[in-house]
C-alpha cells in the first residue's frame, strides 16, 4: 500500500453538500481499522465545526422567525406558540449538533486528529516570509490556517514515519504537496479511494458481472433494485432553480422526479467503474451515469416598493421541464454464496443501496413568462356578510 494515511480538507466536505454521513465523504468508514487511518488536523475540524454550526443554525432561526410571525398573525395561538416553542427549546443549539456530527463521524472513521500544535511556528512564520508552499506568492494572511494544517501533518507524518495521500483541490495544498516527501495531494475524493482499493482489483470484475447482469436484465430484481435506488437519489436531490424573466422571481427549490438513466458504457461493457470501498462480503462502485428528470418549480414573482421598501406580490406560476444531468452513481453491492441442489457454491449478488453523486446544484428553467403568472390570492372586503 503506497500511503498509510487518508486526510481532507474544509472543501472537499462543503463540495460533498457539506454532509460527513453520506456520499463519497461518508465512504470513508470503510478505513477504520482498515486499509490506511483517516486523519483530520485540528485546524480543519475547526473550520468544518463552524461550517457545520452556521448550517444547524439556520433551521433554528428559521423555525423562531415562523413562531414568531405566525403569532403575530393570528396564525398561531397562545398554546400552539407554547408547544412549538417547547420543541424550539429541546433542540441542541447549531454548536451542540455540529459538535455531536463531528464526534460521529470521527467515531465512525477511526480519525485521528492532528493537533495544530505540531506545526512549528518558525516554521510558519518562515514561510510566509519567504512565500513557499502553502503560502502562494501574495502571501495572504488568510493562509495561515492552510499552512499550519499541512506543517501540521508533515510533522505527524515525519514523526510515525507515514505517507498521507491528502485530498485537497486547493492550490496551495497541492503545490506544498509537490515538494514534499510524505504528502502527495489529490483533488478528487473518489478518485483517491480507488487507489487506496488498488489491491480490490478483482473487485473490477466482480463490478462488471453485476453490471452485465443489470443490462440483461437476469435477475431481474438487480435491475428493479438500482431502478428504485436512483429514483429515490433523484428524488432526493435539491437543487435550486436559475431562469430569466421580466419580473424579480424566487424560487423555493426543484423538485426532481426521474424519467430515466443510462449508465455508461452498460450495453458494451465499457463502464468506467471505480471501486471506492471493499468489504469481506461486497463492494462499493462509482459509475458515470446520465440521468433524465422532470423538474418540478414554484416561482413567485415580487416587484420592489419604492416607498415601503417592501416587496409587493405580483403572481405565481409553476414550471415544469424535462432536464438532463450527468452524475456518478455510488453502487453498493453485497455478495453471497449460495449452493445449488448439485451441491456446487454460486456467487449471488445484491444491490444494497444507491446514491447520486456529483449532481449539478441548479437548473436552468431558461426564460420564464412573467405574463404567464396567475394572481396571488387577495382578499376582498366586499364578500364579508353586513352585520345584523
Amino acid at each position: 500500500m503506497p500511503y498509510d494515511a487518508l486526510t481532507i480538507d474544509t472543501q472537499t466536505v462543503y463540495a460533498n453538500g457539506r454532509h460527513l454521513d453520506r456520499g463519497l465523504v461518508g465512504q470513508l468508514v470503510q478505513f477504520k481499522d482498515g486499509l490506511v487511518q483517516v486523519i483530520l488536523t485540528e485546524i480543519v475540524v475547526r473550520e468544518l465545526h463552524k461550517m457545520l454550526a452556521e448550517r444547524a443554525k439556520a433551521p433554528l432561526d428559521a423555525l423562531a422567525k415562523a413562531i414568531k410571525d405566525g403569532t403575530a398573525n393570528g396564525q398561531v395561538s397562545d398554546t400552539q406558540k407554547a408547544s412549538l416553542q417547547a420543541t424550539l427549546d429541546v433542540l441542541a443549539s447549531g454548536k451542540d449538533h455540529a459538535t455531536q456530527q463531528l464526534q460521529d463521524f470521527v467515531t465512525a472513521t477511526g480519525a485521528h486528529i492532528v493537533p495544530a500544535e505540531k506545526a512549528a511556528l518558525k516554521q510558519v512564520l518562515s514561510a510566509y516570509f519567504s512565500k513557499t508552499p502553502p503560502f502562494s506568492t501574495q502571501g495572504k494572511k488568510d493562509e495561515f490556517p492552510d499552512a499550519i494544517s499541512l506543517l501540521a501533518l508533515e510533522a505527524w507524518a515525519t514523526e510515525t514515519n507515514k505517507k498521507v495521500l491528502a485530498v485537497s483541490g486547493d492550490g496551495d495544498w497541492k503545490a506544498f504537496a509537490a515538494q514534499s516527501e510524505r504528502i502527495d495531494c489529490m483533488d478528487d475524493l473518489g478518485a483517491a479511494m480507488a487507489l487506496l482499493v488498488q489491491a480490490a482489483e478483482a473487485s473490477v470484475a466482480e463490478a462488471r458481472n453485476v453490471l452485465a447482469c443489470i443490462a440483461s436484465a437476469d435477475p431481474p430484481e438487480l435491475k428493479e433494485t438500482l431502478d428504485a435506488e436512483l429514483a429515490r437519489a433523484v428524488e432526493d436531490e435539491n437543487p435550486y432553480a436559475e431562469f430569466d424573466s421580466s419580473m424579480p422571481g424566487e424560487d423555493e427549490g426543484v423538485t426532481l422526479a426521474m424519467l430515466d438513466y443510462t449508465v455508461h458504457g452498460l450495453e458494451d461493457g465499457t463502464t468506467d467503474i471505480e471501486i471506492v470501498r471493499i468489504r469481506a462480503d461486497g463492494f462499493v462502485m462509482r459509475v458515470p451515469v446520465t440521468v433524465t428528470a422532470r423538474a418540478f418549480v414554484d416561482v413567485h414573482f415580487s416587484i420592489r416598493d419604492s416607498i415601503d421598501k417592501d416587496y409587493v406580490p405580483m403572481g405565481s406560476t409553476s414550471i415544469e421541464r424535462d432536464i438532463e444531468f450527468e452524475a456518478f452513481a455510488l453502487i453498493a453491492c453485497t455478495r453471497h454464496e449460495v449452493q445449488t441442489d448439485a451441491g456446487a457454491t454460486e456467487v449471488e449478488y445484491e444491490i444494497e443501496s444507491a446514491e447520486l453523486v456529483g449532481a449539478p446544484q441548479s437548473v436552468d428553467l431558461g426564460y420564464i413568462d412573467y405574463s404567464l403568472a396567475d394572481e396571488d390570492d387577495e382578499f376582498d372586503p366586499d364578500e364579508l356578510q353586513a352585520g345584523e
